[in-house]
């Protein structure tokens, strides 16, 4: 999700295929088909933020559509996605950090949030105000799936402030919630994303080592991918239960 004037990507484009696969498995453990659950008032809806366009789900990495969302939506779930820029596939354009936007997800009462790909590129004060804001938007019996890299390359888009946490961090910021499931997930290395290139990128991207002074950020992004030659990205993920249990339990504590 694109926040407070940073030409921020599509992150949820960014979501790798083992990613999908533990999300897709998680989905099919832990959450209910939308007729299952308790609440019959409201919508069975999933609230996507941070979604990205159309084509980056679709298209671009059909995996992050087919494994991740299908599944949700032959559950019987309608899918909200929202992102700050209008595009095509955003149903929902605004800033996550306005509190007016804020109402606005809430008055969804979305059963499902997903959240996945964005902490580590927010500013440390946005990034703070996180856990509060999607505490908001996430109701009693309610899921929140939620994924950051743990061990993964610099990617600055505008910036990345190298935020890695492990799945236990993750459920540390939202105390209403317990956790339904974790992993550190695998997902490959640059070296098989170098090896499987065509054979005229893979000289690019050697020759481009050796110009640092152009567009250096794009330059240290991509430089520092070659650490990961052996040793294999990690995803950080985890499903969050915001149960009625929990919301008792912290009535009882204040």
């Amino acid at each position: 999700m694109r926040l407070r004037n940073c030409a921020l990507p599509d992150f949820v484009s960014s979501m790798r295929l083992e990613e999908a696969r533990w999300i897709a498995t998680e989905i099919a453990l832990h959450i209910p088909r939308a007729d299952l659950t308790r609440d019959r008032t409201t919508e069975p809806l999933v609230l996507n933020l941070g979604s990205g366009t159309r084509r980056a789900r679709e298209v671009s990495k059909p995996h992050i559509d087919r494994l991740t969302l299908a599944p949700l939506r032959e559950a019987g779930y309608r899918i909200v996605h929202s992102d700050l820029l209008e595009d095509e596939g955003v149903d929902l354009s605004g800033d996550l950090f306005d509190g007016a936007f804020q109402q606005q997800l809430a008055d969804l009462k979305p059963r499902i949030v997903m959240f996945c790909n964005v902490l580590e590129h927010l500013p440390v004060g946005l990034r703070q105000d996180v856990p509060k804001i999607i505490d908001r938007l996430v109701p009693a019996g309610g899921y929140l799936v939620m994924t950051a890299p743990r061990s993964y390359p610099y990617h600055a888009d505008p910036i990345d402030t190298l935020y890695r946490p492990s799945p236990e961090e993750l459920a540390q910021l939202f105390p209403s919630m317990k956790l339904a499931g974790r992993a550190v997930v695998g997902c490959g290395s640059y070296r098989e994303e170098f090896l499987n290139s065509r054979p005229s990128r893979r000289v690019r991207s050697v020759l481009r080592l050796f110009f640092p002074f152009v567009r250096p950020k794009r330059w240290l992004s991509h430089a520092h991918r070659f650490f990961w030659l052996t040793r294999p990205y990690q995803i950080s993920c985890v499903v969050l239960h915001k149960t009625e249990a929990t919301n008792r339990e912290l009535a009882l504590a204040r």
